[in-house]
């Protein structure tokens, strides 16, 4: 089948020669897949704006031999607080590039699409303070790390198993760790620990109305470092994040 319908999230894009780009898309039906777009640099193209960052697309994409074209574009959703408000584009820059390194290519992952869509839709809607302070975007990276299957261990010590108090974290063990098994692990406060803990468990709207934290903060940089840990890469939006 050379043509296929889908639906699809736009991670990101870059340039490809001169009016063309390649933009990364997060699929319902496809997983993550890399897609020509043609004359979109252009002045007059017939684009639009259908193919930003952020936006819910359904596309059709005809199947060449190394990449996909898109061959038409419709918009679902625009988000377009998304591209105006700068924490609100830090928290989907974030998470959208989150998904580009934790989903493989060809490798449909619909509840990870769906829980991106919610999550891109909540952020749209705003949020209280800082994006890496933002239970809302916290708990969104903690669910997608779910969905991949890397969720850190958050109710006993990943170590011994024991449920003495949570001390440390650790992205090579995959979790918390008790004041008696320490190791390798970077401390934790109990703030931090009860901020991933909550995140994990309430809903994204929940989470959305949630007061903005040094814990939530905290608890980021663990997850941050559980993410780099298993895909090698650093969330180059953290660093954007703090440069504000």
């Amino acid at each position: 089948m050379r043509y296929e319908k889908v639906r699809a999230v736009v991670l990101g894009s870059r340039p490809l020669g001169e009016a063309d780009r390649i933009v990364t898309l997060f699929t319902k039906e496809l997983g993550r897949a890399d897609a020509v777009v043609k004359g979109v640099r252009r002045t007059k193209s017939r684009w639009g704006a259908r193919l930003e960052p952020f936006g819910v697309v359904d596309l059709v994409l005809f199947r060449g031999r190394s990449l996909f074209t898109v061959t038409s574009a419709q918009f679902v959703a625009m988000h377009p607080h998304l591209r105006e408000a700068r924490e609100p584009m830090i928290g989907a820059a974030l998470l959208c590039e989150a998904v580009a390194g934790l989903f493989g290519e060809a490798e449909p992952e619909e509840r990870a699409f769906n829980l991106l869509v919610r999550a891109l839709r909540a952020l749209d809607e705003g949020f209280v303070g800082l994006a890496q302070r933002a239970p809302l975007v916290l708990g969104a990276l903690l669910k997608l790390l779910h969905e991949a299957g890397y969720l850190p261990v958050l109710d006993r010590c990943v170590a011994c198993g024991e449920g003495t108090r949570a001390a440390a974290f650790s992205a090579a063990r995959g979790g918390l760790l008790c004041e008696n098994c320490l190791g390798e692990g970077v401390p934790i406060t109990p703030e931090a620990v009860e901020a991933l803990r909550e995140a994990l468990v309430a809903p994204l709207a929940e989470l959305r109305a949630g007061e903005p934290s040094q814990a939530v903060e905290e608890g980021l940089r663990h997850l941050h470092s559980l993410y780099a840990y298993h895909t090698g890469q650093r969330l180059r939006a953290l660093r954007f994040a703090r440069a504000g």
